[in-house]
């Protein structure tokens, strides 16, 4: 399993991409930061009895390569809550992602890690 989720490009941020400027890590985490509550519902997806919430860029995570990769590392909280076995638990966990930007459609695209289907 793995799973995907796309952001709208701003005019900045594609020439930032282009430039390779040093001001695009800034720019990255503010936009994955301003999207924490959907990329939440995408790393959902891995966990299917526990809750995902704040979800953040780890500060210096960020690389990006000569050809353009950009890979990053999302911080978040796992929670678990069941009164009736009397479970309340919170558990911080991170993800590998990576980041290809489509210029022509103006898009990011944030792909999790991959997870083998048991």
């Amino acid at each position: 399993m793995q799973s995907s989720y796309q952001i709208k490009l701003s005019e900045e941020l594609k020439h930032s991409i282009t430039e390779k400027s040093d001001a695009l890590p800034d720019l990255l985490t503010d936009l994955i930061d301003a999207h924490g509550d959907q990329l939440g519902y995408m790393l959902q997806s891995y966990y299917s009895r526990e809750k995902v919430s704040k979800v953040l860029v780890i500060p210096g995570s960020i690389e990006v390569t000569p050809l353009g990769l950009i890979t990053l590392k999302l911080g978040y909280v796992i929670e678990e809550f069941n009164a009736c076995s009397a479970i309340d638990s919170e558990k911080r966990e991170k993800m590998g992602i990576t980041v290809t930007a489509d210029q022509e459609k103006g898009f990011l695209k944030l792909l999790a890690e991959n997870w083998p289907e048991l």
